[in-house]
């Protein structure tokens, strides 16, 4: 099995495990126009909730395992083998481009050029960097575990990517909180119910929570 297959399953994004996250629909449903591109596509189902808000989608994936059974699955959707770096389409052929979880894999420069080419706008998330205080923890974000992936972003950096890339920046914000105090009640808790229970009510008002997030959202449009 591929990298890319065992990080499909390891995690939660690959056929018969994903799940639609609920701000990356907001954003999806808030920022799509027209004709829409799914990049690294994975299961699909991103490409099936924009097609399900009226959008004709067309998803690609340069995995053929992932091609098979979106294909499979939403029959209703043209899926395509293809690399995110030499797609086989028109220029400006889609009205939106989403890059979801994919950039870090690659050039991304190379990647939002091309991204740019076929389509006039982009929705993009990528894994956040990690921040100070997770470290002054001992925690790192999930996505460092993806060896995979051969970068991490903010807000700022992301900004100039996309700059360096002649791209508009329309929206570009951290996104996906995470709570630190649930995940020190979490550890402590060790599994038990009951006491993670009782830990939220007797310590979660009394923890600081500061503004931790493991992604960032931008969209973009060609200058």
């Amino acid at each position: 099995m591929s990298d890319y297959l065992r990080n499909g399953q390891n995690f939660g994004w690959g056929p018969g495990v994903a799940t639609l996250n609920p701000e990356k629909t907001e954003l999806l449903s808030k920022f799509a126009l027209g004709k829409c591109l799914d990049i690294g596509c994975g299961s699909g189902i991103y490409a099936n909730f924009l097609q399900s808000c009226g959008h004709l989608t067309t998803g690609v994936d340069n995995e053929p395992v992932f091609i098979a059974a979106a294909s499979k699955k939403y029959p209703q959707i043209k899926f395509v083998k293809s690399e995110a770096t030499s797609l086989p389409f028109k220029t400006n052929e889609f009205d939106t481009v989403i890059l979801f979880d994919i950039i870090e894999h690659l050039d991304d420069i190379k990647m939002l050029k091309e991204a740019a080419r076929v389509g006039r706008r982009l929705i993009i998330s990528v894994p956040h960097s990690n921040q100070k205080i997770l470290t002054e923890y001992s925690l790192v974000h999930t996505h460092y575990l993806d060896k995979t992936h051969l970068r991490t972003y903010t807000p700022t950096s992301l900004k100039k990517v996309l700059q360096m890339a002649k791209l508009m920046v329309v929206f570009c914000q951290p996104s996906l909180p995470i709570s630190l105090s649930g995940l020190f009640i979490k550890q402590i808790s060790q599994g038990n119910n009951l006491k993670k229970f009782l830990l939220k009510i007797v310590l979660k008002p009394f923890l600081p929570e500061p503004s931790l997030y493991s992604t960032v959202f931008a969209v973009a449009e060609k200058e």
